[in-house]
């Protein structure tokens, strides 16, 4: 039987949205006060005479048994109407068979997670000169979190502006005798090729070649004064102006001035060659000094921009300031770093852990070890206590392979998000498990089903404009869905947001029946 079929359009004159959530705020209470306060109206219960109508019992009927037996004596369900229903917010959805996971829920509790919390101490021995952290604060990768006083830092950071001055030194002498060996080589090949002396010292007016430019031109001057003599001697020997001895002389002479000329070029050749290899060696050695230096910056945790900035001289007293900084971003969640304490590796000064993620950690017992099978990498459901009727998703990486002899459990982990910090590492959960998942059962969404008065039904739309009450029987349910045994079919328009307001528009619809 239809209730009042002109009720169809009750708010469809309602041409704003507050007029019809005022009218639907105020069937609300009134359906309350029915619900509630029976005996408020006089003529509720009663038939066409004024008297009551009793139920089986012999007691007035209620609302519910009043709109069940009008339901079975015309074998239709009741109908809503509810005109301009958006503007209650009705939304419906289709009755449809899907998966349907069986599951079952263990407790977990939340963690840090492991692989991002840091446990930060000082690579030096020192003494704490400043903390620039508090607990609860967040920090960034690379952040100082302390200095530390640190003797060994003074002193690795003062060798290595020795060094640095030892190696540019080291590069000028290096460059210089490489001059002087380019420079000396070419003047050697000039020398052999001949060229009159006045026009090699034209060319090598402006080219450094160091004492050997001496050594060779007076050599060269006696070679060729000698060569003279011994030209002219030789011409007065031929003439047999002259003993032959002393043309032997003078070519011996010619003979003993090539000879040292030739060996001269050699040996300064040589000695140029060699200073040139000795320098860059020197260069070397100092070049390594530098690396060094600045890899033992390096281990102690320094940048390398910090190192090619640094200016020890400029620090001045804060020259063995050596800055904690810290290894990954995150939160301060522990700080031991009382001023003028001294410290060394061993010491923990401060703790900083990511919660940006958060460990799931769970024991699964034996009867539950079914529903783990196949999990690794799957994602899981899980609620807390903290934040009820919200539900939070984890990944699981972890499958215990042993179940622990003590607890017969094995241990489940799994990482979660946690973008707005709201799991805190400590919080109990309930974790839900997939026992078994059938692949085909009828079932709505959890906000579809209504109840009163001991009574289970749905809101399906009935094509016109207008919505039925079915009252249907239940199986198995989850935070998120319910089965459905019987009472809607798949495919039928199930009311799944608004369904109190359509409750609320069916009992006054009742009351004014009446």
């Amino acid at each position: 039987m239809k209730i009042l079929s002109s009720t169809k359009h009750f708010l469809a004159s309602s041409a704003g949205r507050a007029t019809s959530l005022s009218i639907a705020m105020l069937v609300g209470v009134v359906a309350v006060v029915i619900l509630f306060f029976p005996g408020v109206r006089s003529s509720e219960g009663s038939g066409d005479s004024g008297k009551p109508i009793l139920n089986e019992a012999g007691a007035p009927q209620t609302t519910s048994e009043r709109m069940a037996a009008r339901s079975l004596g015309t074998g239709q369900p009741p109908v809503v109407g509810m005109g301009g229903s958006e503007a209650f917010g009705l939304e419906t959805a289709p009755v449809k068979r899907d998966r349907w996971p069986e599951t079952v829920r263990v407790t977990g509790r939340l963690e840090l997670n492991a692989s991002r919390v840091a446990h930060v101490s000082s690579l030096v021995d020192g003494v704490i000169r400043e903390v620039r952290v508090e607990l609860g604060q967040t920090v960034e990768q690379g952040d100082v979190l302390a200095y530390i006083d640190s003797r060994e830092v003074g002193e690795a950071k003062l060798q290595l502006v020795k060094d640095k001055l030892q190696l540019a030194s080291a590069r000028t002498t290096s460059q210089w005798h490489d001059t002087i060996h380019e420079n000396t080589v070419a003047l050697l090949e000039m020398l052999q090729e001949g060229v009159a002396l006045d026009e090699i010292e034209t060319a090598f007016q402006e080219r450094p070649v160091g004492e050997h430019r001496e050594h060779l031109v007076s050599a060269l001057s006696r070679l060729n004064r000698v060569a003279a003599d011994f030209d002219r001697v030789r011409r007065l020997g031929a003439d047999a102006v002259i003993p032959e001895k002393e043309v032997i002389r003078a070519r011996a002479e010619h003979e003993a001035a090539a000879a040292t000329y030739q060996a001269l070029k050699e040996q300064i050749r040589f000695e140029a060659q060699q200073r040139a290899t000795e320098a860059r060696q020197q260069l070397q050695a100092a070049e390594a000094a530098v690396a060094v230096g600045r890899s033992h910056l390096l281990i102690l945790g320094y940048r390398a921009e910090e190192i090619d900035s640094m200016d020890p001289i400029g620090e001045a007293e804060r020259v063995a300031y050596y800055p904690v900084r810290a290894p990954i971003g995150g939160t301060v969640i522990g700080r031991n770093a009382p001023l003028s304490q001294h410290v060394n590796e061993q010491t923990e000064l401060i703790r900083i852990a990511d919660l940006s993620t958060v460990w799931l950690r769970a024991d699964i017992f034996e009867k539950h070890i079914q529903a783990v099978q196949g999990l690794q990498q799957r994602s899981v459901t899980f609620t807390t206590g903290g934040y009820p009727g919200r539900s939070f998703d984890a990944t699981v990486f972890s499958l215990g392979d042993l179940v622990a002899e003590e607890s017969r459990a094995a241990p489940l982990l799994a990482v979660a998000e946690n973008p707005d910090g709201l799991l805190k590492p400590g919080m109990f959960a309930e974790i839900e498990l997939t026992a078994r998942d059938d692949a085909d059962v009828l079932q709505v969404p959890d906000s579809a089903i209504q109840r009163h008065a001991g009574a289970t039904f749905v809101f399906v739309a009935d094509g016109s404009g207008g919505f039925e009450r079915r009252d249907v029987e239940v199986g198995r349910s989850t935070a998120r869905h319910v089965e459905i045994l019987a009472g809607v079919g798949e495919g039928e328009l199930a009311v799944v947001q608004g369904g109190f307001a359509l409750k609320s528009e069916m009992l006054s619809e009742l009351m004014v029946e009446e």
